[in-house]
């Protein structure tokens, strides 16, 4: 008959089926592994974000040394390009690594 023939009247014999178990415990196995690597890659970005804005609040006459030797921007340009960084970077690591967190942990909850 086969293998595939064995697991359709496998299936059909059990009711579900042990394939259908078994690719549940799978997804759950991947959903967990996901939801742990987001949840560190988002904990990981809220560091760096935290060592930025640390940085830019001890030592912004330093950080701008540095800056304007590469690029030619001035005081308010470079506190501009800051601000504005640190927020996008935040809402960055929020969508793509909170949120989805989020979602995931919320779906592996509400399963029996």
């Amino acid at each position: 008959m086969g293998l595939v023939g064995e697991c359709l009247s496998d299936n059909k014999k059990n009711g579900k089926g042990d394939m259908t178990m078994e690719n549940n415990e799978r997804n759950d196995v991947f959903l967990k592994t996901l939801a742990s690597i987001l949840i560190r890659s988002f904990l990981f970005g809220l560091a760096f974000l935290l060592l930025w804005f640390l940085l830019y609040l001890i030592a912004p006459g330093w950080m701008f040394e540095m800056n304007s030797r590469w690029f030619n921007i001035d005081k308010r340009d470079f506190e501009l390009i800051n601000f504005f960084g640190m927020g996008f970077y935040k809402i960055i690591i929020l969508l793509l690594f909170f949120l989805p967190y989020l979602a995931i942990r919320s779906m592996l909850g509400k399963k029996v």
